[in-house]
């Protein structure tokens, strides 16, 4: 005994349009939404430095090339996506974020510990990144009908 079973599939056509538009439209979302967020980590960081650290006397001739102004961020893209990098270019900036010797007259003393600035910004994003991905998505499946 075989039954015979009949398919009928309305607005298929109008679904792939919309799932065409969406996946056209994520790539360009999903990198500007990088940026933002590389750029929001950066003055968390900056932030959380200029929190952290003791500012130094300085004398009149002596230039200013404090951690609070060497910060910077941009966006690497390479075939399989884009990859946020954010750094300090102060000279520096390793022997606060990891810790060093303290040295007088040649001899070390002791050690100063790391303020661990981006692993502590690091940690801080670990939830925010995901959720804005996560809301991103849900704004281009709510723009493309998907939703």
């Amino acid at each position: 005994m075989a039954e015979s079973f009949e398919f009928s599939f309305e607005g298929l056509e109008e679904f792939e349009r919309d799932l065409k538009k969406a996946i056209e439209k994520a790539p360009a979302q999903a990198e500007e939404t990088l940026a933002e967020l590389a750029k929001e980590f950066k003055n968390a960081a900056k932030k959380k430095a200029n929190a952290e650290l003791k500012p130094h006397e300085r004398k009149e001739n002596q230039k200013k090339k404090a951690i609070k102004r060497k910060w910077g961020h941009k966006l690497v893209d390479d075939n399989l996506g884009a990859t946020a990098l954010v750094w300090n270019s102060a000279r520096h900036f390793h022997l606060v974020e990891n810790g060093h010797n303290l040295v007088r007259g040649g001899r070390v003393i002791g050690f100063v510990p790391g303020k661990h600035i981006m692993e502590k910004t690091r940690n801080d994003y670990k939830d925010i990144v995901p959720e804005r991905f996560e809301k991103m998505v849900d704004d281009i499946l709510k723009e493309c009908d998907l939703d």
